[in-house]
């Protein structure tokens, strides 16, 4: 299999089935392809989706069709991604393409070169949209015009186009695990595989350059580090876990936060996590065991409530399940997934978990709410109608949101309440 059509397979999973990025990434570029192959096949896929609108524009002023059958679709995307983003040369650009249709659907090959070869002489004079307009942002940075008409009305025209015009950091965010390694031999380890590297702000990230194949590496099978974004590791830090505490984490997997709270306490943490889904129970009691956690794993749906676990804990985290519009950066398969309904439906199901687990606070204890979305409707709504009808808890600290465009890493709303 060659990079092109391993990159069709994954845009298509993306794009047709609703696949994540990443995981469409893991599933279809073979291991044994060479890394400079897969390299240019993930680079193909992610700059075709990060401006997969921009490239729809371009590409109708050249399609007189009204129908074009989704594969065909997509790989006219990905040579146009060429051509327009990568520089690719233009011969290797459209035959390469041609050679792939010719795979799926052969009666179309003389389209698909028509189309590349009239948006190559024609690149340099396309005329997109432009103007403070929510459709000169859609098709700029490509997000969808629902998602731009929304945050132009939440935010403004100018907060707006920094935030969609913000772009993923290339290298990967990791936290080192305190539970298994040191700073010392953990950045002798990093300079000994040649890993470029760079701390990363107050909480001791590290900021890694060209590491991939994360999960098959030594250090991460050892559990000397987790993949985790500075925003989650603040939103962490400020619970203030103390040790000796009992934490309940109601919305867990894969468990990140919970084994960096753990680590943070030096290992001395009742830690108790859920999830509503049995695959991720088990995908987050791996993930503890890799990282040296001791934590009582359970499946079990935070909106039903215990009365078991009432008054029981020191601290209560609900990582809410959410839009997760706040990753649409490094992850824009969000951007198209996601719809303007799924808000209201999200911000419903927040509320009862919020409401259901603030029973499972101690008196003194703090109860912690957060998203990996910049939503209002799922934060600061939520937070506002929650203290409103439960007067025995106050705002700890003003609620916190991280911007990407502000805050280089991922969107992130996190407030912390105490119980009266």
């Amino acid at each position: 299999m060659n990079a092109r059509l391993a990159a069709l397979n994954a845009l298509t999973a993306i794009l047709r089935d609703g696949a994540y990025t990443s995981l469409a990434l893991k599933s279809h570029i073979p291991k044994d392809m060479t890394s400079e192959d897969r390299r240019f096949a993930s680079l193909l896929v992610r700059t075709t989706l990060e401006n997969l609108l921009r490239i729809d524009y371009a590409l109708e002023g050249f399609i007189n069709t009204a129908r074009v059958h989704s594969i065909t679709r997509n790989i006219l995307r990905l040579g146009a991604c060429q051509l327009l983003f990568l520089q690719t040369q233009s011969h290797a650009a459209v035959s390469e393409s041609v050679l792939l249709i010719k795979k799926r659907k052969p009666q179309v090959a003389g389209f698909v070169n028509a189309v590349l070869r009239a948006l190559d002489r024609s690149k340099d004079h396309i005329v997109y949209p432009s103007g403070e307009t929510a459709k000169a942002l859609s098709v700029l940075y490509s997000y969808p015009l629902w998602i731009c008409e929304k945050y132009i009305a939440d935010f403004g025209f100018g907060f707006t186009e920094k935030l969609l015009g913000a772009k993923a950091p290339s290298s990967t965010h990791v936290r080192m695990n305190a539970l298994k390694t040191d700073t010392h031999r953990f950045e002798n380890e990093l300079i000994a595989q040649q890993l470029e590297f760079q701390k990363s702000g107050e909480c001791g990230g590290y900021a890694l350059k060209g590491f991939t194949d994360i999960e098959d590496s030594d250090l991460f099978k050892n559990g000397w580090l987790a993949v985790q974004s500075e925003s989650a590791m603040h939103a962490v830090k400020a619970l203030d876990i103390k040790k000796g505490d009992k934490l309940l984490d109601c919305c867990a997997a894969p468990g990140g936060k919970s084994a960096y709270a753990a680590a943070l306490a030096e290992g001395d943490l009742q830690i108790t996590a859920w999830d509503v889904h049995k695959h991720r129970t088990e995908m987050m009691r791996k993930n503890f065991d890799r990282l040296g956690v001791f934590a009582k794993v359970q499946t079990r749906d935070a909106a039903i409530f215990d009365a078991s676990f009432a008054d029981s804990f020191d601290t209560v985290l609900i990582d809410a399940p959410c839009s997760a519009m706040g990753l649409m950066a490094h992850s824009p398969d969000v951007r198209y997934a996601r719809k303007p309904h799924d808000i209201t439906q999200l911000a419903s199901l927040q509320s009862s978990i919020l409401s259901v687990c603030s029973s499972y606070v101690k008196i003194g204890g703090k109860l912690a709410y957060m998203t990996c979305s910049i939503n209002k409707e799922e934060n600061e709504d939520v937070l506002s109608s929650f203290l409103s009808k439960n007067p025995d808890f106050d705002i700890a600290a003003k609620p916190v949101t991280l911007y990407p465009h502000l805050c280089g890493s991922d969107g992130f709303f996190y407030a912390v309440m105490v119980k009266k």
